[in-house]
């Protein structure tokens, strides 16, 4: 079952078209990446997500309900953390987490308990107004988890946190998803969505670029592998008509292959005209390069 999706989710702003018919996949118990550049669509989606802009259309639907017609019911199992947190400055950690609790009744067993999931328990008589922009960060998604929900929205959530804190907040991500719960997120840290998402969706120009797991992403581009072999000369002339390898040096070869298919029927071309290999390595393409590769390209 999916906990998200949208059918040709499009927003304008005069004449300027913000988001062009976009239509999301969010798996229940996924880690969603979105990503996108600056002014790709990205805030303005999750706005739309949580009811905070209008559209025209019934095309958002989440936990299997139509936002329009539901968007209380939907609103009180989701948490959400939009651009910078919200809270009152003048009240201590503690007490904004009190403030919540007139809404949801969970008591001060449940503040104690998120403010030691965040990393706040330590702060919680220190008024939000003295709090550093990391520590803000923290509340803000102490605020977000604090009635249990099961779906996450969050925008930019490791803004402002230091490596510690990024390492701290992955892990808090991940224990969130092992106990089911759904993360939709946007971050312009790449390398971290890499080691928690496990579907990827890339917005540019307010249009889907690309949407799936993480697995098929990293799959999708050119890999490079490098060879050592016996002959060079040989090897070269073997693969010239199926994968136009290069010279690397002297005694190495370097050949792009697309997946694990191409792998083996290299290795096996290889090996059935009796070229010893006597190594491989293979140079992987992180998110951070795909990412930019499928920018450029929609850009030509």
């Amino acid at each position: 079952m999916d906990s998200i999706t949208t059918q040709n989710l499009s927003y304008t702003i005069g004449s300027k078209t913000i988001l062009n018919n976009i239509n999301l996949t969010i798996p229940e118990g996924s880690i969603y990446g979105y990503l996108g550049r600056n002014g790709a669509g990205k805030s303005t989606t999750i706005k739309l997500l949580l009811g905070l802009l209008e559209t025209h259309g019934d095309n958002i639907f989440i936990q299997n309900k139509s936002l329009k017609q539901s968007r209380t019911e939907i609103l009180a199992v989701t948490g959400n953390l939009i651009e910078s947190p919200c809270f009152y400055t003048k009240l201590t950690v503690f007490e904004n987490l009190k403030y919540l609790d007139i809404i949801y009744h969970k008591g001060n067993t449940r503040i104690d308990e998120v403010l030691e999931l965040v990393g706040l328990e330590n702060e919680k008589k220190k008024k939000a107004s003295a709090l550093s922009m990391g520590m803000k960060q923290r509340l803000g998604i102490a605020m977000a988890i604090y009635n249990d929900p099961q779906l996450l929205i969050l925008d930019e959530p490791l803004n402002g946190l230091d490596p510690q804190g990024i390492f701290e907040m992955r892990k808090l991500f991940q224990h969130l998803n092992s106990e089911g719960k759904t993360i939709f997120l946007s971050s312009h840290i790449l390398s971290e969505l890499e080691k928690i998402a496990t579907h990827i969706g890339i917005i540019e120009e307010g249009s889907m670029i690309f949407q799936g797991t993480k697995n098929d992403l990293l799959n999708k581009v050119e890999k490079n592998v490098v060879l050592k072999v016996d002959c060079v000369e040989k090897a070269m002339i073997i693969l010239q008509n199926s994968f136009a390898p290069t010279l690397h040096n002297s005694n190495k070869i370097s050949v792009k292959i697309t997946d694990d298919k191409e792998f083996n029927s290299l290795l096996k071309n290889l090996i059935s005209n009796e070229i010893e290999i006597y190594e491989v390595e293979s140079q992987n393409t992180n998110l951070e390069q795909i990412f930019i590769n499928l920018i450029s390209k929609k850009n030509v």
